[in-house]
């Protein structure tokens, strides 16, 4: 059986209101694919997917083959999460370069 895609999932203080966060979805290649504020940590989860099927037809159609979600408890430190941010920005470094 082929190796899934990862999809690294995170969270982080939105500072809205005392637990707001807002979570993201980030491809093994650094593509964002999905964002949402969630009122937790917990619901983030469910939000982004992880512990029920929100956004699965987001992340299907750039995975078609299948995908395996991973969640990232520390996005600051968390080797796997800084690749592919790096990644991304990397893509739009032409974008920030014209700014």
């Amino acid at each position: 059986m082929p190796k899934k895609t990862k999809i690294y999932l995170a969270c982080l203080p939105a500072c809205l209101r005392d637990d707001d966060v807002v979570g993201f979805a980030l491809a093994e290649d650094g593509f964002c694919l999905a964002s949402h504020l969630s009122s937790s940590i917990s619901f983030s989860k469910h939000d982004m997917g992880l512990t029920g099927n929100w956004k699965h037809d987001v992340y299907a159609e750039y995975y078609p083959n299948g995908f395996e979600l991973v969640w990232i408890d520390s996005p600051e430190t968390d080797e796997r999460w800084q690749k592919a941010l790096a990644l991304n920005k990397a893509a739009h470094k032409e974008d920030q370069d014209e700014h």
